[in-house]
């Protein structure tokens, strides 16, 4: 069966249980995550045909998957859309009137993120039943089985390596080809990050992929191609407002402590300040910080910046943040700790644009160099 029948067939099943039974990927709903998801569900009802299907739940809302062309491209490749997946705002509909309690897995991550699934958990209508992920251990969900926790460049390698293991053998070429996508983009065409349960999927991938690797003539078309083609939609922001690139790799933590609540938003960007600046005016960053601000109740909201200068290859990361009034404005203070500096890319002209949006709205920006 495929990776798109299985989807077709079990969303009906899945839906009609008093349980519903998901595996879902990270709020930043990046290639990883919603691979990881996909494929979980797939090896789980490959395994226990005669159980209740998991299916993939996206956990953004649907109109925000066209902000992840990189996905979007792969996904199509493989017959995949939208109408195939559950995304956060269809979990809202499935539920609605109902007394519905949800069994999730978490791929990609490690504890609940998300407004929706942590007030569910609260209102003890959702259980997390298994974990895979190559993030830093958060000590929640202790009972899940399996609760597989260790670095890797990609968490898609994890989740196909306990189910090949739990299976006894590999997986057929279609999957092996779906899961290329963010085992090359997480490690940069097996460049970087790259550990032992990357390079275990990887070798596993290439054996089943053998036979298309001989009719190309050349292993490395297959695989630099398809990287090329992912990582160009990736970093294709045609035709995106700023409100857009904020939300395309955007994760949101509530901070407690005895004197209160911070709610941050945090989006990772791919671009520099310097392309920020010179495309968007300051009154269109300012007001974009306020619409984030105002839609999603922060008090604080980060952006971090990653990207390599054309004209020296030099690798550059930025951290940015602005606050909602004054209270938390003496965050610049730990500049100094957080290693950061003010020599930034682009120098005075990306000063003078952000110094245009400090008269609406406080907002820092920062080199950072660890």
């Amino acid at each position: 069966m495929s990776v798109k029948a299985f989807l077709e067939k079990a969303r009906p099943l899945a839906a009609g249980s008093q349980i519903l039974k998901f595996v879902t990927g990270n709020q930043s709903a990046d290639m990883d995550s919603v691979v990881s998801a996909i494929i979980y569900a797939f090896f789980y009802n490959k395994h226990f045909p005669d159980k209740v299907p998991y299916l993939p739940l996206i956990n953004i809302p649907q109109d925000e998957l066209r902000l992840r062309r990189d996905i979007e491209l792969l996904l199509n490749s493989h017959g995949i859309s939208a109408k195939h997946l559950v995304f956060i705002d269809d979990l809202k509909r499935l539920l609605e009137g109902t007394s519905k309690v949800l069994d999730l897995v978490l791929v990609d991550h490690c504890n609940l993120q998300g407004q929706e699934l942590i007030a569910l958990n609260k209102a003890n209508r959702l259980k997390v039943t298994g974990i895979i992920d190559h993030h830093a251990d958060e000590g929640a969900f202790l009972d899940a089985n399996p609760r597989i926790i260790q670095s890797n460049g990609s968490c898609s390698a994890l989740v196909y390596n306990y189910w090949t293991n739990e299976q006894g053998e590999s997986a057929p070429t279609e999957v092996a080809k779906l899961l290329l996508g963010p085992l090359l983009i997480d490690t940069s065409n097996m460049t970087q990050k790259v550990e032992e349960g990357d390079i275990k999927a990887f070798s596993s991938y290439k054996k089943v992929l053998e036979g298309e690797v001989q009719a190309l003539g050349v292993e490395n078309d297959l695989i630099n191609g398809l990287y090329k083609q992912l990582k160009s939609a990736k970093k294709d922001l045609n035709g995106y407002s700023f409100y857009d690139i904020l939300r395309k790799d955007y994760k949101q933590f509530a901070f407690t402590s005895p004197t209160g609540t911070v709610n941050v938003g945090f989006s990772s960007l791919g671009k520099s300040i310097k392309w920020i600046t010179n495309n968007f005016t300051a009154a269109e960053i300012a007001s974009t910080l306020d619409t984030m601000c105002h839609n999603f109740g922060l008090d604080i909201i980060v952006i971090t910046t990653s990207y390599t200068k054309k004209e020296n290859d030099e690798y550059t990361r930025e951290f940015c943040f602005s606050t909602t009034g004054t209270r938390f404005a003496p965050l610049a203070s730990f500049a100094d700790a957080l290693v950061l500096n003010d020599d930034i890319y682009g120098g005075a002209s990306v000063k003078e644009k952000v110094l245009l949006v400090n008269k609406h709205r406080p907002f820092e920006v920062y080199n950072q160099e660890n």
